[in-house]
């Protein structure tokens, strides 16, 4: 009698222990409430600047080789230097570590409050966006899509600024603003795409 208790007993713990356990939501305020209040959360939801200031006016138009008053999408240059100089990171998604696709999602649902799918791969597939091969019909907010490595797939994307400049996420250097004209950037181009007006 004692060993069917404790096998009837051994059993229900383990029966109790083995249920799926209920789905946990992370929610920001919890993530604060457990980083501390010294502590910087990368994992929290990102807040951008209103205005860009003069004086990154003046760093872009130097950055992209243009005219100050060519700077005109405040809100998208806003988000470029909040983000520039962040480290690449396959798979990140957070200010920790980012890599290119992630980083358009982010970018293209705040500047333009549009969802992307998230490899580069699905990007260059959406039929919502239309490719073309011409790096003369680019312009400001087009995505630019790369193959950089041995598989027949887009692997590398990012966003045509002006001046042959655009930024993405890279393996080197991070987050940052590259040149078109650059070798490497210029032999591994496969297309450019906007969405459909």
């Amino acid at each position: 009698m004692f060993k069917k208790f404790i096998f009837l007993s051994l059993m229900s713990v383990c029966f109790v222990s083995c249920l799926p356990k209920k789905d946990f939501v992370i929610t920001d305020d919890f993530v604060k409430s457990q980083a501390g209040n010294n502590k910087k959360n990368s994992n929290a939801k990102y807040s951008y600047s209103t205005t860009l200031s003069d004086d990154d006016r003046k760093y872009f138009a130097k950055k992209l080789e243009v005219s100050e008053t060519e700077i005109i999408n405040e809100k998208l240059y806003i988000f470029i230097k909040s983000w520039e100089g962040t480290k690449y990171i396959y798979g990140g998604e957070t200010r920790a570590g980012i890599d290119c696709s992630a980083l358009m999602q982010e970018l293209y649902s705040h500047v333009y409050k549009k969802e992307l799918p998230r490899t580069a791969s699905e990007m260059s597939m959406d039929n919502r966006i239309e490719l073309f091969k011409s790096d003369e019909k680019l312009r400001e907010g087009d995505l630019v899509f790369f193959r950089i490595t041995d598989e027949k797939i887009i692997s590398h994307v990012g966003i045509y600024l002006k001046n042959n400049k655009f930024f993405s996420a890279n393996l080197v250097g991070g987050v940052e603003i590259s040149s078109l004209k650059k070798a490497y950037w210029k032999k591994n181009f496969v297309a450019a795409g906007r969405f459909k007006q």
